[in-house]
């Protein structure tokens, strides 16, 4: 495991291109939600607001995974000339467009049932509070931070089921829960390590924002945490779901 997670490091600095759309993606979802946070006052507003996210979040996921697997099949590649890499560049970031087409479709449902597993958890949540003994703020953040962590491990290798096979999300959901459970050795601990350093980076990250230089610094961490993990599924997909077929 440690020599797969040393590899990474120099895939994802190969791979360093695919952090230039993630960052404006994120930076666009987030001035979307500032900027019309403050009229969803009326039920129409509401709807139109959940409805642009909702296909928004979607369209760059398509596009963005999709250049994902791409680049790491570019990064594997030797180009003996300057223009045949050039070329190739500017064939990844088209990427982002044949995906939105190939695969649209797929994560609008995968983002749908993202959204019904949010609310499926609220609801199991807020039920905790009707119990006969009372559980404090503190135990039901632990409760739904495990929830999630669950959820998403059964489900880690879902995206890549979707943008390599072109299996639809449904399939992909299921075989994505198959594949986790074959591969628990492997995969479980893997998983773990990677949350950890993410759960680490989080807490520097809350003690840090006193501190705008070092806090920006750590921000740009998360970015590269965020494509080192997500380079680390593919990877760790096509090492054992892909190469093998």
């Amino acid at each position: 495991m440690l020599k797969f997670l040393r590899e990474n490091f120099k895939i994802t600095n190969d791979c360093i291109i695919l952090a230039t759309p993630m960052v404006i993606f994120f930076i666009s979802i987030q001035w979307f939600i500032q900027t019309f946070q403050n009229i969803l006052s009326l039920p129409a507003n509401n709807i139109a607001f959940y409805l642009t996210l909702w296909i928004w979040i979607s369209g760059c996921f398509a596009g963005w995974f999709y250049m994902t697997k791409k680049t790491l099949q570019f990064s594997k590649k030797t180009f003996l000339y300057d223009t045949d890499r050039s070329t190739a560049l500017t064939k990844l970031f088209l990427c982002l467009f044949k995906g939105v087409g190939k695969f649209f479709v797929s994560f609008l449902i995968m983002v749908a049932v993202c959204f019904c597993f949010k609310l499926l958890k609220y609801g199991l949540l807020l039920s905790l509070f009707k119990l006969p003994y009372k559980l404090d703020i503190s135990q039901v953040s632990i409760i739904s931070i495990a929830i999630v962590l669950i959820f998403w491990y059964f489900f880690i290798y879902w995206i890549p089921e979707i943008v390599y096979n072109y299996t639809n999300a449904f399939k992909a959901m299921i075989n994505s829960v198959k594949m986790t459970i074959l591969s628990f050795k492997n995969t479980f601990p893997l998983y773990i390590f990677m949350v950890l350093i993410g759960i680490l980076l989080r807490i520097i990250i809350f003690m840090a924002e006193d501190n705008p230089f070092t806090y920006f610094l750590l921000i740009i961490l998360t970015y590269y945490y965020l494509l080192y993990f997500i380079l680390i599924i593919f990877r760790d997909y096509e090492r054992n779901y892909v190469t093998k077929n």
